[in-house]
């Protein structure tokens, strides 16, 4: 029992390597899925970042140019220049100046600290603090106002540094009246403002001039101790690491690449979740794995009964029984093949049994014929022929011996089964003329075979048994006949007549001819007809055969149907 339980489930050779095949590929489907998964994250993660950092990038530039365009457009406007120009002439109250810088700082995104000098670099008026306004401060200003000066009328910028944890940006400003220099005016922007403007969260930024002095710094670690307010990121690294922290860093020059706009994405320690997520993906490909491998158990397994089903059926068709119907109920593609299989059995069959009796057909015509053109009679009435031809008319009788000799050498020739109707077409004239010979002016006939039909394979001597009948049968009841043979094409078939105008047939006869001739088993008196009607069915099919039309006292036709196919040349 324990035996007969272990052969049971034991797996089939076909079973086995599917299952090696399949699972070969299945592994490496898994491994590039996880490959791929883990490439899509990767690839994911990083343009979000790049587009995360772009859209930083982008909205700490608008932020600070429109805090840069800000305090221009107050230091420039006409009415603020002449009160800066009025308080350095002491025309106007330096309280009315610190009216106008309260004023702005109300409504701006960064407040400013203004400081307003004469000509001689003194101090006129200005809203630091006595400790703010320190002399380091004083001296920084002096020098900037002198650089200011020298670079003409326009804008200058620069930033003011004191403190290691702070930076202000200073926007200063040449004050002139009527062309001769009076003073200067300079904005220094709040520091702290600079935060609420700019601050994004879990991003960091840092914006430098063209000298790479640092204008903000929204994270002091991110520069060192000993830097002087100095950031230079020219090494063009996307990913830096500073104090230990890795960050995701892009940079944009602004305003004819006097600013540097850095942006910095922080990206933590992954590591944890690096294994994290390779677990995740090995957790995942092995429950596919397993998943898959199950379903091709099952898989494999009913393809294997149903393909041991299907040997053991072909088995009995191939070794018992060739009429046999498999019997296949799989409900898969297996059971189409089996009714495939069926269907092509059944076609082979039908085929092999056309085959067998085409052969048995082609073989009784063959004799057949051998035995009427060697028939004693035919060859004695043509050498009795061709002996009176001698005396009377040699010229004849040489004709007469060239085409006896050929209608002997064509009927006995058996290399071909199958030969054009324009070589056929030779032999019926041969034939016909020594009947001509024999019978003289009481027998005549004439051939109408259209030259496109020459060009058509048909079986050898296929007309013969139908010149012969109407010969041995027209002239019964009538001492004189005409033969008409004649040959045309019609769509895709051949088409050949063969007519007498002898006695014909009564019309009961005809209709037992055509039940004779539509039999499949062979009939002995009327043999001929019936195995050229069953040759040209079997080798021509597509509704190819013969037709028997008669009146009696007028004409006996025949009509041979043949479909073209692949007989034409």
């Amino acid at each position: 029992m324990d035996h007969r339980r272990a052969v049971k489930t034991e797996k089939s050779k076909f079973q086995k390597e599917l299952e090696k095949m399949v699972s070969t590929r299945i592994v490496v489907i898994i491994l590039i899925g996880c490959l791929f998964f883990s490439v899509a994250i990767i690839i994911i993660n990083t343009l979000s970042q790049e587009v995360n950092s772009e859209r930083h990038l982008e909205e700490i530039s608008t932020n600070f140019f429109d805090v840069y365009h800000s305090t221009l457009n107050f230091l420039e406007e006409k009415e603020n220049m002449q009160s800066f120009l009025d308080c350095i002439k002491k025309e106007r109250n330096p309280r009315d100046i610190n009216y106008l810088i309260s004023k702005y700082n109300v409504e701006a995104k960064v407040g400013i600290n203004l400081i307003l000098i004469n000509q001689e670099d003194q101090v006129v008026m200005t809203n630091f603090s006595a400790e703010e306004m320190n002399l380091h401060r004083r001296e920084f200003n002096r020098i900037a106002a002198n650089n200011a000066r020298e670079n003409g009328t326009g804008i200058y910028t620069t930033v003011y540094f004191f403190r290691a944890d702070a930076s202000e940006y200073l926007m200063m400003l040449p004050i002139y009246d009527q062309e001769t220099y009076c003073g200067t005016v300079a904005a220094y922007l709040k520091n702290t403002d600079w935060n609420n403007c700019l601050s994004q969260g879990q991003y960091d930024t840092i914006i430098t001039n063209e000298r790479s002095d640092i204008i903000y710094c929204s994270n002091n670690s991110l520069i060192g101790k000993n830097t002087a307010n100095k950031y230079i990121g020219a090494d063009g690294s996307k990913y830096v690491t500073i104090n230990g922290n890795r960050y995701f860093r892009r940079s944009k020059n602004q305003e004819n690449e006097s600013i540097c706009i850095y942006s910095f994405i922080y990206l933590p320690q992954n590591s944890a979740y690096l294994l994290i997520g390779v677990i995740t993906i090995l957790g995942l490909g092995a429950v596919w794995t397993i998943m898959f491998f199950h379903m091709l158990g099952v898989m494999s397994k009913k393809t294997s009964e149903s393909v041991e089903l299907l040997v053991k059926e072909i088995r009995i068709i191939r070794t018992q029984d060739t009429n046999h119907e498999i019997t296949l109920h799989t409900g898969d593609e297996f059971e189409e093949i089996a009714e495939q299989i069926n269907k092509m059995v059944k076609s082979i069959n039908e085929l092999n049994h056309k085959n067998v009796e085409l052969i048995q057909i082609n073989g009784q015509m063959e004799m057949q014929n051998l035995q009427e053109r060697m028939n004693p009679h035919f060859i004695y009435n043509t050498l009795d022929n061709i002996k009176y031809l001698i005396v009377s008319d040699p010229i004849k009788a040489e004709n007469m011996i060239e085409r006896f000799t050929h209608i002997l050498r064509y009927s006995i020739n058996n290399t071909k089964k199958k030969v054009l109707l324009q070589e056929d077409k030779v032999y019926i004239e041969d034939y016909l003329y020594i009947q001509k010979i024999r019978f003289g002016k009481r027998f005549d006939y004439t051939i109408e075979i259209e030259k496109e039909c020459e060009q058509f394979f048909i079986p050898k001597l296929l007309l013969q048994p139908l010149l012969e009948n109407s010969i041995k049968y027209g002239f019964q009841k009538k001492t004189d006949i005409h033969i008409k043979i004649g040959g045309y094409m019609q769509k895709e078939y051949l088409y050949l007549v063969v007519e007498d105008d002898g006695a014909g047939q009564p019309k009961a006869t005809i209709e037992m001819l055509k039940s004779i001739t539509n039999r499949e088993k062979v009939d002995t008196k009327h043999n001929g007809l019936q195995n050229i009607n069953r040759r040209i069915s079997l080798e021509y099919g597509k509704e190819s055969g013969m037709t028997i039309e008669s009146q009696e006292n007028e004409f006996f036709r025949v009509v041979l149907k043949l479909w073209m196919g692949e007989n034409c040349v």
